[in-house]
């Protein structure tokens, strides 16, 4: 799991060095060619069909949007804010889900998880630090959320696949949806700059690094002992906080460090028992 957050960790620094360069078009569709390729190469490794019936469902549809409007939303969020200040808003994602759980009369009422959600949103309040004359652009705060947004839906929706869903063949279809969206938004926009070949390699890191992280992430999770290996999700905090001071110098203050703790702790338990339909 450690490992699977730190892929993830490079893969969000890498993405932030092009989409300071790069249109948020450029990069969905640069990077969704190469995360289609290796998405192929898995399933061709797997000797699994490329498409099945089963993927026609609306559900999976849904799952597929809900994918591409987060890439956006953290694409954009990455363009604007501090890589640190958009990995912790976008990690509140198990609260957003925890508190729409409780909305819907999914998981039983408890006080203890609403304080939960609040102490998570507080660890959050504490990153942005939006008295200070140097917080982080709004426009980057609000697109990071919509990214937490998007990720707590898509992992309520996703509990509403079939269960003979191939992962494999799913994760094709949510990079060719992102792939598809990039090119046809690049079609209708007028880049400032156009796509160096740094960039290219950057972007091909990138979607190596979440592939990597994807087949880790699925290891980890086949782990007997979920209730130790969950928390460690909230290691990407730390991968980011490090390579964000090494790349872009960026200094957290202590009121940092105690908001990405509160929203470690709470997502931690948050995570213990992923609230669910019943």
């Amino acid at each position: 799991m450690v490992a699977a957050m730190g892929c993830w960790a490079g893969n969000d620094a890498l993405v932030k060095l092009c989409a300071q360069d790069l249109s948020l078009a450029q990069v969905l569709a640069v990077r969704g060619s190469f995360a289609v390729a290796f998405s192929l190469a898995l399933i061709m490794l797997a000797r699994e069909r490329l498409v099945d019936g089963v993927l026609l469902r609306p559900a999976v549809a849904l799952r597929c949007a809900l994918e591409l409007a987060a890439a956006a939303s953290a694409t954009w969020a990455l363009g604007l804010a501090p890589l640190g200040v958009v990995a912790a808003l976008t990690m509140t994602a198990p609260l957003l889900t925890l508190l729409t759980a409780l909305l819907l009369g999914w998981t039983p009422w408890q006080w203890s998880r609403l304080l939960t959600v609040g102490v998570g949103l507080a660890g959050a309040w504490l990153v942005v630090q939006p008295w200070r004359s140097d917080a982080p652009a709004p426009l980057g705060v609000i697109a990071a959320m919509t990214c937490a947004m998007c990720l707590a839906a898509r992992d309520l929706s996703t509990r509403r696949l079939p269960t003979t869903v191939s992962p494999q063949q799913l994760t094709l279809f949510v990079n060719a949806t992102v792939w598809v969206a990039g090119w046809v938004l690049w079609e209708f926009t007028t880049p400032s700059r156009p796509v160096q070949f740094q960039h290219a390699a950057w972007l091909a890191a990138a979607a190596l690094g979440a592939t990597a992280g994807n087949l880790l992430l699925v290891k980890a999770l086949r782990s007997p002992d979920l209730g130790r290996v969950m928390p460690l999700r909230f290691t990407l905090l730390l991968w980011s906080s490090l390579l964000g001071m090494l790349v872009w110098h960026e200094q957290p203050s202590a009121a940092t460090w105690a908001g990405l703790a509160l929203i470690a702790a709470a997502g931690a338990v948050a995570l213990r028992r992923p609230p669910g339909p019943a």
